[in-house]
């Protein structure tokens, strides 16, 4: 069972590759989403090695389906606050706290409500993020890539479970940094930028 370590680990240091070029941009809501799944997959890191099996199963579920929920309202989050998205910040939290306090008095929604968050995300992603110049496609692409994982290879019923959860933690750990790539500015939009203020200036 050591070995679903190996990639769980790929998942931590994803997290930290991408917050810390979320941070260089000021994208700290959105790097502290990643470093959520970060350390939920730090979990499966030291869980599994260390013959914590048994003893940090709950713990480790409870951190991958309520982590997974929180770091993905951070998402939406942080295109709310920062990019031109319609619905104000004040608003969203308040929906998120919502929502945290029924998927925490009602686990069986969890799921649901992590879905209409990844919904959430990806509408966002491909119509408020004017800083990465890409089209709404593609970038509906990279934001919707974990819910096509989450229901494609997680747990999937036509692998075996070992197979299956290494793909889930490589791929989990290729949509975070295709999410830092999505919520950083290009080095277009930056020459723009930089070139807007000189001619005010």
């Amino acid at each position: 069972m050591a070995h679903y370590a190996i990639s769980e680990f790929l998942i931590v240091l994803a997290a930290l590759w991408g917050a810390n070029r979320l941070v260089a941009q000021t994208r700290a809501t959105a790097a502290f989403g990643l470093l959520l799944f970060g350390a939920a997959a730090a979990i499966g890191v030291v869980r599994f090695p260390f013959d914590l099996i048994e003893p940090w199963a709950d713990m480790h579920r409870f951190a991958g389906m309520m982590g997974g929920l929180l770091a993905m309202m951070a998402l939406v989050h942080q295109i709310v606050r920062f990019e031109t998205a319609r619905l104000s910040p004040s608003a969203h939290i308040g929906l998120a706290a919502l929502g945290l306090g029924v998927a925490l008095a009602m686990p069986g929604l969890r799921v649901l409500l992590f879905l209409l968050w990844s919904l959430g995300f990806i509408w966002l992603a491909a119509r408020h993020t004017p800083n990465r110049e890409a089209s709404a496609w593609i970038k509906a692409g990279v934001a919707g890539f974990m819910l096509f994982n989450v229901i494609v290879f997680r747990q999937s019923p036509y692998l075996d479970p070992a197979v299956s959860w290494h793909i889930f933690h490589v791929l989990v750990a290729a949509w975070m940094v295709g999410v830092s790539w999505l919520l950083t500015m290009s080095a277009t939009a930056k020459a723009r930028g930089s070139a807007t203020a000189k001619a005010k200036g």
